[in-house]
């Protein structure tokens, strides 16, 4: 572990496709985190992944690991950080889109990788309702995700659930992101950050 690693505390969200990722780790801003946000848009993978996911998962898997890893290096801040991003979220695309054998290599990369940084201090966990999640995917009109579908969101969410159900650390905060219009709704973009607050103390 790098332990002289200049980054302070690391809160990730993790959460479906579309389930508020990005948004809430903007809003957290006034909660005085620093927001390091992923740029899914370098991933030269991605279209080809949504149009196929299972031929072209291990290097889009990969790509996106990597990507993150380097986030967190880089970030020069002392005081707490939230990812808009998750190495959980990482290893559950990993395990629902990859074969045995990738899942492997991947796992392995994994270790090594996550093994460098000091772990996460909190969870943010985003819960949405698959059909929710992919009718803000179709809102928002990104020629990459048109052929994503309902089936891939659901068992993406599947995976996820089941991969955080079995965490014993770090402390997670559940939040419904479909209940909690925190994109719209100022009152709930209010009641979020004092969650969060009080979550972080």
């Amino acid at each position: 572990m790098d332990t002289h690693s200049p980054l302070g505390k690391r809160v990730e969200i993790c959460g479906g496709i579309a389930s508020g990722k990005t948004t809430l780790a903007t809003l957290l801003r006034r909660a005085l985190l620093i927001p390091i946000m992923e740029d899914f848009r370098r991933n030269p993978f991605l279209t080809d992944f949504y149009a196929d996911p299972k031929t072209y998962a291990l290097e889009t898997e990969l790509s996106f690991l990597l990507q993150h890893y380097h986030a967190v290096k880089r970030a020069r801040v002392h005081r707490t950080a939230v990812c808009d991003f998750s190495f959980f979220l990482d290893l559950a695309y990993a395990n629902f889109t990859l074969s045995k054998q990738e899942g492997k290599h991947f796992r392995t990369l994994y270790r090594v990788l996550t093994g460098h940084l000091r772990p996460p201090s909190a969870l943010i966990y985003l819960q949405c309702p698959a059909q929710v999640e992919l009718r803000r995917i179709r809102a928002r009109r990104r020629a990459r995700e048109k052929a994503i579908s309902l089936g891939y969101v659901r068992g993406l969410d599947q995976e996820l659930s089941r991969l955080v159900g079995s965490l014993s650390a770090p402390p997670i905060l559940t939040l419904d992101s479909h209940a909690l219009d925190f994109a719209h709704n100022l009152k709930h973009c209010s009641a979020v950050v004092t969650t969060v607050k009080q979550f972080l103390a």
